[in-house]
């Protein structure tokens, strides 16, 4: 077998993380590339990370916990781009969802379909089914709790409360720049809360 040179590999994996639109572990890095010294796969990437970030353009390669990778749109340029987005990703209903997820988790299936409504159920097999979300069965509801891979979205620690103070942050600057908070958010989340105190 003829050895990858170092440059056939970076273009590999800079393939590899542009296509994937999310964050790449090492152990796929080796697959795709076909290698299986780890120290080229990681100094491939070095490489590549320093090209994207000498380069101050719009894409940054970053490197999360667990060995990942990340080739993403660097978080001053959002705002320019999402603009041009024809259609977003979720509805708004799925992303009130996984908004309500996100800020009370860990939380009872069952606690989110009584404030989102029945259709919350599906907003929830749509938010599994792309990994952001997921579930773990207790009695005859499951608790729901955000993943690894919203986290690394979002650009935060996959904890809890540094999930819920950027979902804060962001509330109150959307409120800012409209002049309100949606009422029907603040609704949902002291919902949640008398639903909380009554068990």
């Amino acid at each position: 077998m003829v050895e990858k040179s170092l440059k056939e590999v970076i273009t590999r994996i800079e393939a590899l993380l542009f296509a994937a639109s999310k964050p790449v572990d090492v152990r796929e890095l080796l697959s795709i590339c076909g290698i299986r010294k780890k120290e080229k796969v990681i100094s491939a990437v070095r490489e590549l990370m320093k090209k994207y970030n000498d380069s101050e353009g719009a894409i940054e390669l970053v490197e999360l916990p667990g060995e990942r990778f990340y080739l993403r749109l660097r978080r001053e340029y959002h705002e320019l781009v999402k603009k041009y987005v024809k259609r977003p990703l979720f509805s708004r209903g799925i992303m009130r969802t996984l908004s309500f997820i996100a800020y009370h988790q860990p939380i009872e299936q069952s606690k989110v379909a009584s404030v989102r409504g029945n259709s919350a159920y599906k907003h929830i097999k749509i938010l599994i089914e792309k990994g952001l979300v997921e579930a773990e069965e207790k009695g005859k509801t499951r608790i729901l709790k955000t993943t690894q891979l919203l986290a690394d979205y979002l650009g935060v620690p996959n904890n809890p409360s540094a999930i819920k103070k950027l979902l804060i942050s962001r509330m109150d600057e959307d409120g800012k720049k409209a002049g309100k908070v949606d009422s029907k958010e603040i609704l949902e989340i002291k919902n949640v809360e008398k639903l909380e105190r009554q068990q």
